[in-house]
């Protein structure tokens, strides 16, 4: 998140998840020229140093706006993946908001027994291609395929060009491809989605919801409004 996300959406996010999530579990924040107090729970990674480089190299390569501002999370989400060290990794767009207590055996429910991720997936749109829903996606990194993930992640988005198989270059359909490729393994959390709502935000449509939702376009715009 930047300044602008972090007064608009991020603080709430962050504030929430201190209030209602387990203390056992850490949160970390990609921060771009963010200033804030931050509470010591959590721990700030400064996007400028770890990302940006391999943003303006992306940034080369394709002229879509949304492809350049996605690639913001893609690459954060990239080297959260090889340089966060845990059990189980979750990321969780800026724009979440959590809305009553929650402990693992809740987050136990979005990542099946064996498998090495879980996201929602957007097949149910039979839109083509490959896409996913990635406000929240879960990582097993004791999964013996977790490396194997992690170079077809990277590999998508350090190509000279977009790869064919998606339409764009967004960090959804980046994930959703990259975890394609380990189809066995991925547990598709839109099994949960209440089956007569077609919509690209699914996670708000299903019993996930009762402990946090996505708030994407105009909705975080309407809450920070009524402050």
């Amino acid at each position: 998140m930047n300044q602008e996300y972090y007064d608009l959406c991020g603080k709430r996010m962050l504030d929430t998840f201190l209030e209602y999530a387990d203390p056992k579990f850490e949160i970390c924040v990609f921060a771009e020229n963010v200033i804030s107090n931050f509470n010591n729970r959590i721990k700030v990674y400064d996007w400028n140093h770890v990302c940006r480089k391999d943003w303006e190299t992306f940034c080369t390569k394709t002229q879509n706006s949304k492809e350049v501002k996605f690639a913001k999370k893609g690459l954060a989400f990239l080297y959260a993946l090889k340089n966060i060290k845990t059990d189980k990794l979750i990321w969780i767009d800026s724009d979440i908001i959590f809305h009553q207590k929650f402990d693992g055996s809740i987050i136990d429910l979005t990542l099946g027994k064996g498998k090495l991720i879980g996201l929602f997936n957007h097949a149910y749109l039979e839109l083509g291609g490959y896409s996913a829903e990635t406000g929240y996606v879960i990582i097993n990194q004791k999964h013996s395929e977790y490396n194997n993930f992690i170079d077809k992640y990277e590999m998508y988005y350090k190509m000279e060009n977009k790869p064919e198989q998606i339409q764009k270059w967004y960090d959804g359909q980046v994930c959703m491809l990259a975890a394609n490729h380990f189809e066995k393994y991925v547990f598709d959390l839109s099994r949960y989605r209440h089956k007569h709502v077609d919509t690209h935000t699914p996670l708000n449509h299903c019993p996930l919801s009762d402990y946090f939702t996505h708030d994407k376009g105009p909705e975080k715009k309407k809450w920070y409004n009524r402050k």
